[in-house]
């Protein structure tokens, strides 16, 4: 463009109030609009701090003064059926490169839910990135943030594609029929992302082998359950590793122990917890026929044993 068309175009970009999105790619495919834009700003004491990447494009000095920074920020990935015209919707996502450093500390449990249901889909490339790992994050997040629905063949087709390391070895040690159920098999590992998919390509290619290898050991505890401790104990994996410090110590960062003598022990502390926990609900029955409301039934038994409860009453209630 001229320099006439210049100034009027920097002009608008300068208005803190107007969006002036620049298109760098755009194709039609099988009835889609695929579009990549970047929103150019000017980086001035206005802008404001909407929580985007800014990449500095322009920052020369004039002889009238300071020119302020042209910026660009993130590229934005959009996807619209061309249906109808207008579209009716179409799936957005920012595109992060390699070198977004996310804090490390933000509580994603808590967040999740609401990024998931608000929030803006992220897009993480690296140089290593695949086309396969790229329409599969696509695929993912439309999924997570509900642009599809579950059911769609998309989803285990993508991660088939963009993991076949991964999907092998589960259909290899699972004896899936197919890649396709074995894909499905990593699919229910992903259903829920228990990190933030935003800290880059390569936690979530981590993310994926772990979760490719939980799903083994799975099929292989559910082969084989007389071979684990917790199944002949009767309880969860995850319970019985919580109890183990009870019946044994580590000996150089591991647990060092007889499996036998543990799970009998185990087997004994359970069962007189199962006791205790029946005559503590005996004792409560009792008392609640005896006059005493739930609150102070369970107040009682704070302070006395459960075998006193035959004779507990209410004040102003004892026969």
């Amino acid at each position: 463009m001229d320099h006439e068309q210049r100034q009027e175009l920097f002009r608008r970009v300068m208005d803190p109030a107007v969006r002036f999105y620049v298109p760098i790619l755009g194709v039609s495919v099988n009835g889609w609009w695929i579009q990549i834009a970047r929103r150019l700003i000017w980086v001035t004491s206005e802008t404001e701090d909407d929580g985007q990447l800014v990449e500095l494009l322009l920052n020369e000095a004039t002889a009238a003064g300071e020119v302020p920074p042209l910026a660009a920020v993130e590229a934005i990935l959009i996807a619209a059926p061309m249906t109808q015209q207008p579209a009716d919707w179409a799936f957005t996502a920012r595109i992060w490169p390699e070198q977004v450093q996310r804090p490390i500390d933000r509580p994603w449990s808590k967040l999740a839910k609401a990024i998931h249901g608000h929030g803006i889909p992220t897009i993480t490339l690296d140089p290593v990135s695949t086309p396969y790992e790229i329409a599969c994050q696509v695929v993912l997040k439309s999924y997570w943030h509900s642009y599809i629905s579950g059911d769609e063949p998309a989803l285990a087709n993508a991660i088939a594609m963009a993991y076949p390391q991964q999907v092998d070895r589960i259909q290899r040690e699972t004896h899936a029929p197919n890649k396709a159920s074995a894909a499905a098999t990593l699919l229910e590992q992903l259903i829920h992302p228990g990190f933030d998919p935003a800290q880059g390509a390569e936690a979530t290619r981590r993310y994926v082998r772990r979760k490719a290898s939980i799903a083994v050991m799975q099929y292989r505890k559910s082969e084989a359950p007389d071979r684990y401790p917790w199944t002949q104990v009767g309880i969860s994996e995850r319970r019985y590793y919580k109890l183990l410090p009870l019946f044994a110590q580590k000996v150089n960062g591991r647990y060092d122990y007889d499996y036998d003598d543990v799970v009998a022990r185990m087997k004994a502390h359970l069962d007189q917890a199962d006791r205790a926990r029946a005559v503590r609900a005996a004792a409560l029955e009792v008392l609640r026929s005896h006059g005493f409301g739930e609150a102070a039934a369970r107040k009682w038994l704070q302070r006395h044993p459960p075998e006193e409860a035959v004779d507990a009453w209410p004040r102003g209630r004892r026969p």
